[in-house]
């Protein structure tokens, strides 16, 4: 005599279970028996052939209130101490030592119905609990496990539970399953890829032996993921769920889920929702349902409580309900373009040092040091020319931290340098470069995007102004990696001092010819950019883009503005735009080649910054601390004046300042006399003239330099001369090309989209 398979022999104790519940429990007993005489007629939507089942006992879930106050004040009928004495259970261990107990339904929908709940009072919620799901589909074959969330039809949404039924009995999951076996009973694939190619041919996102597809058939927001093993399930799962987005307020995205375990692999159908219930369901008029869709009802299995709606109930009235409890197509299409796009890598320079300390997130092994040693890389006993650590979870979404980098200075040169600490995604590089060691982080641009973002100006700005902030960001850098690229290769000219940091900049010192005085005249002109980084494509502090990690990658807001804009970038006459910009113009905006390279572009003009570019108040003249929290983070609001400033020098102190920051001893100062200015006023040719020597300063940057002890906010300014004082009276604070943030902020505030604040300051530029 043959012995049963162990599954057969499970299911036959679920059955041995739900008999003797139902021997006992005369509640749940009338219920599973009427269960067999219920009324079911079939109708088509959406091309699936639905189940419609008048259902009167369900009233209890169709008509529950599922408001924070009314599930406060009621006794969670799923926690052991409130069920009835009769309801007994089987238990099932989940990972981690998460304990559930499987239930007997007693208001059942289908034959065998089964709660599958918490041990303990936990929130419904998917996170961390899908492998237990995948768990039970494995042990008990036979069943289809199925899970609502706690907006998505969960009638306990305060307790954490799944729900199974026999398998066979849901229409959606059915036609997936012929959809695997090859085609529907009229030819038709419905379950698609990329470009509508056959499933099995085009999984639209894969994670090793795990793939998701998308389901076109009945309704919109369906995806199948099959598997074979758990791990690489839930990896996808949970991917495909960083897709979707989550409503204010929720933990998860709104939707429905299905597991199961049939020919060797591990099947889930995802339904997303857009909402619990339908209009219809608050209508006081003839199109009325007391109908509340879950899991059976977006599985195809409609639960009618009420007999006259059961007999008005058409397949156009079921399919608008449908398709107003379902994500819209433009959702769907931002789902699939989530789990499809990809984003180019960047190579940032983060700090150089001797000795360089670091944490690899996913060893947990700890800190680990790099030391420079005879022209190499020390590590771990060993001498290395290169050290690389790649990322170990790479996502269409955003990455999470993979490394920690210790004491890194943030700031350099400015009011606000510290040292701190710094969380990264991507991956870690150290290298030698001009004797030291260099950390470079290899990141997706839309990962540092995150930081930049959350880092130049305060993560909670509007939606509106970081959209702005994100195209230009993305732009900028963008056009770095074109021209590293292009410079990486090419000869570096003998007078172009690469300083051994990260902050590389062209210099050019020369003696002015002057018969009457030879010695005496010198002209010092320095300008800084950032195309002539050797090692990487862009370095980490205010000199590129201020870029701290995930440190400073805070804030769902920055999240949604670089998603939506995901890939877009600003463009003149088709080529990438060199997209600058500063704190605040100081009421005008200036051209390129007065702070860089004697070149101008046509996108980056010297207009005023007001609505018409010609008059009126300008928008970054403002003292709204709310608009100004926007764009400042907490060490930028360390300076509060910067549309008009004034700073104070005794000639002595500023003659002083003059010689250390330069260099050069001019000696005592007796004028400071701005020879050229841009049109914004801001001067890129200043001469000084001491009693020592005369001294002509440019550019724009330098000038602000030399002239402070970190960086002056500004070369527009006038001179004035008070007894033994030189008064700097200045506009603005940065370079003022291109975006001037606090304008942007201003015109956010005033309604203005993120594409009109783009043209405001780049006119001419298209996305």
């Amino acid at each position: 005599m043959g012995t049963r398979s162990p599954h057969v022999m499970k299911e036959n104790r679920i059955h041995k279970f739900v008999g003797d519940q139902l021997s006992r429990w005369p509640l749940a007993c009338d219920n599973f028996r009427a269960l067999k005489n219920v009324r079911v007629r079939e109708v088509e939507v959406g091309g699936l052939t639905v189940k419609l089942q008048f259902n009167p006992a369900r009233m209890i879930s169709s008509a529950a209130k599922l408001n924070k106050e009314d599930i406060s004040r009621r006794k969670c009928f799923l926690c052991r101490e409130n069920r009835p004495d009769v309801q007994t259970f089987m238990k099932f261990e989940g990972r981690k030592g998460k304990k559930y107990h499987i239930l007997v339904n007693p208001y059942p929908i289908f034959p065998d119905h089964l709660v599958i709940a918490m041990n303990r009072h936990v929130d419904q919620s998917i996170w961390h609990r899908y492998v237990d799901m995948l768990d039970l589909a494995r042990k008990y074959p036979d069943f289809t496990f199925f899970y609502n969330g706690p907006r998505s039809g969960a009638s306990a949404p305060d307790h954490h539970h799944f729900q199974a039924a026999p398998g066979g009995l849901i229409p959606l999951v059915n036609d997936v399953d012929r959809l695997f076996a090859g085609t529907d009973d009229k030819g038709k694939t419905s379950l698609c890829g990329a470009d509508g190619v056959a499933w099995h041919e085009a999984p639209i996102a894969s994670i090793q032996d795990a793939h998701l597809y998308h389901y076109d058939g009945f309704t919109t927001g369906v995806f199948v993921l099959r598997a074979e093993t758990v791990k690489s399930a839930a990896k996808l799962f949970y991917r495909l769920l960083d897709c979707a987005d989550i409503p204010e307020g929720e933990k998860e995205p709104l939707f429905n889920l299905f597991s199961y375990w049939k020919d060797g692999e591990f099947r889930s159908v995802i339904v997303f929702r857009s909402r619990h219930r339908s209009h219809h369901y608050f209508s006081d008029g003839p199109d009325h349902l007391t109908m509340s869709p879950g899991c059976a009802d977006m599985g195809g299995v409609f639960i009618v409580p009420v007999e006259e709606e059961y007999e008005k109930l058409s397949p156009e009235l079921l399919g608008d309900m449908i398709r107003e409890v379902s994500i819209t197509d433009e959702e769907q299409n931002r789902i699939i373009n989530r789990l499809t796009r990809t984003q180019p890598r960047l190579h940032v320079g983060i700090m150089s040092a001797k000795e360089i300390e670091f944490e690899i997130l996913s060893d947990g092994a700890g800190a680990r040091k790099a030391v420079m040693r005879e022209g190499k890389i020390e590590y771990d006993g060993a001498l290395y020319d290169e050290l690389y650590f790649e990322e170990q979870n790479p996502s269409t979404m955003f990455a999470e931290p993979s490394f920690i980098l210790h004491g890194v200075t943030i700031g350099v040169n400015f009011h606000w340098e510290r040292r701190e600490d710094q969380k990264f995604a991507g991956a870690l590089k150290i290298i030698v470069e001009n004797g030291m060691l260099t950390a470079i982080n290899v990141v997706g641009v839309e990962d540092y995007l995150l930081s930049v973002i959350s880092s130049e100006m305060n993560a909670t700005a509007s939606e509106e102004f970081l959209k702005a902030h994100a195209v230009i960001s993305r732009s900028w850098v963008m056009a770095q990696i074109a021209a590293s690229g292009a410079h990486k290769h090419a000869e570096v000219p003998e007078d172009i001092n690469n300083v051994p940091s990260l902050v590389s900049f062209l210099d050019s010192i020369r003696a002015v010819e002057d018969k009457a005085q030879d010695d005496l005249n010198v002209e010092y002109v320095k300008w800084y950019d950032h195309e002539d980084h050797r090692n990487f494509d862009v370095c980490a502090d205010d000199h590129c883009q201020r870029y701290q990690g995930l440190t400073r990658a805070t804030g769902q807001t920055v999240r949604k503005a670089i998603d939506s804009t995901w890939g877009q970038v600003l463009t003149y006459d088709g080529e990438l735009c060199d997209a600058r910009f500063s704190k605040c113009c100081g009421g005008r905006m200036e051209k390129f080649s007065t702070c860089w390279d004697d070149v101008d572009m046509p996108y980056l003009q010297p207009l005023a910054d007001t609505p018409d570019h010609s008059s009126g108040e300008c928008f970054c003249d403002t003292q709204d601390k709310e608009i100004l929290s926007q764009v400042l983070n907490n060490y930028d609001q360390e300076t509060v004046d910067f549309y008009r400033w004034t700073v104070e020098y005794d000639r002595d102190e500023l003659s002083e300042l003059v010689c250390r920051r330069s260099g050069i001893n001019v000696g005592r100062i007796l004028e400071i006399v701005p020879l050229e200015r841009g049109e914004s006023g801001r001067i890129y040719k200043l001469m000084i003239v001491g009693t020592e020597m005369i001294l002509t300063v440019g550019k724009e940057l330098e000038i602000r330099r030399i002239l402070s002890e970190t960086h002056l906010k500004s070369s527009a300014f006038d001179v004035e001369y008070k007894d033994d004082k030189i008064v700097l009276h200045g506009r603005g604070w940065g370079h003022g090309v291109g975006l001037c943030q606090i304008g942007a902020a201003v015109m956010a505030s005033k309604g203005y989209t993120y594409k009109e604040i783009l043209e405001h300051y780049y006119p001419g530029t298209e996305l």
